[in-house]
């Protein structure tokens, strides 16, 4: 499943450099300038950072939690994207393919964004 950016979010910035597959962008515009996709709705107006479907994988492959989570000073800012919801398999896959020359280690995932309180699955 996708991650987004809730409304909470402060615009630190922290989430930025964090992300193994650069899914997150400064604006909703960004990211879409670079034909990358957007939630519906999410990030309207540009002023919060987004996260891009087509690339996140909660980190899966690459770490035990996600990094933008991890980071940020904001509970609950970095959550579940009801609208993309993925397996892990799924999300392994969408890290090999974004990622094809650095190691997917299928060990590395989490749920806690799955189960959690913001969590719409």
């Amino acid at each position: 499943m996708s991650l987004l950016i809730a409304d909470n979010c402060i615009n630190c910035g922290a989430c930025l450099p964090e992300c193994p597959n650069e899914a997150i962008f400064e604006t909703r515009s960004a990211a879409e300038a670079t034909g990358i996709h957007v939630t519906e709705g999410i990030g309207v107006g540009d002023g919060l950072y987004v996260i891009s479907f087509d690339r996140c994988t909660e980190c899966v492959g690459h770490f035990d939690e996600p990094q933008c989570a991890a980071v940020c000073p904001v509970d609950e800012c970095c959550i579940a994207d009801p609208q993309w919801p993925e397996s892990k398999e799924v999300l392994l896959e969408k890290a090999q393919r974004l990622n094809p020359d650095k190691h997917i280690d299928p060990a590395k995932s989490w749920v806690k964004v799955r189960e959690g309180p913001l969590a719409k699955v």
